[in-house]
């Protein structure tokens, strides 16, 4: 489908949205604070095809809030054209909590493994394996959110849900 400006818009296919997800972007991540109120976060993520992950230091207040509350959303989006974006509803599982680069048994956390597999974080581009070996040795947390919905959108237009129809009748719906 393509708009008045000849982009294509609509919602991503499995392999449009595969390719945005590894792209070099920062996601939102929302979850709740005890006492109810949202608490966003910039985090760098990994798309499995499946599921997110995140890593977060151990001491970081949105480990705890997603421990104690699995409910979060994610959104991931592109400031430039075509303008692609992705909105996740999911529930966040604890993979590893609160640990260091490698695990009692001398393996690799989880976390440590994404990172050098995945070149993370990506939106750091050449400098993330710099960035990595600087902090690498704290403890933190990784989390898989599992998708209950995702939302994706990709160029200018407006999808028809959000037009008036007496205002648009020539257009099919």
């Amino acid at each position: 489908m393509s708009n008045w400006r000849g982009n294509k818009f609509g919602g991503l296919s499995p392999s449009e949205l595969d390719e945005f997800l590894q792209g070099p972007w920062l996601a939102r991540l929302a979850c709740l604070k005890p006492d109810g109120w949202p608490y966003v976060v910039p985090v760098w993520y990994h798309w499995d095809g499946a599921a997110f992950w995140v890593v977060g230091r151990a001491r970081s207040e949105w480990c705890l809030y997603m421990a104690r509350d699995a409910r979060v959303s994610l959104v991931v989006d592109e400031p430039t054209p075509p303008i692609r974006k992705v909105i996740c509803e999911g529930l966040a599982e604890i993979v590893e909590e609160s640990v260091g680069p490698y695990l009692p048994s001398g393996e690799k956390s989880v976390w440590n493994k994404l990172g050098e597999e995945h070149t993370g974080p990506r939106y750091l581009g050449e400098r993330a394996q710099e960035y990595r070996g600087s902090v690498n040795v704290e403890p933190c947390w990784t989390f898989r959110i599992v998708p209950q919905k995702l939302t994706t959108w990709q160029g200018f237009g407006w999808h028809a849900r959000y037009k008036h129809p007496e205002l648009h009748p020539d257009e099919n719906r």
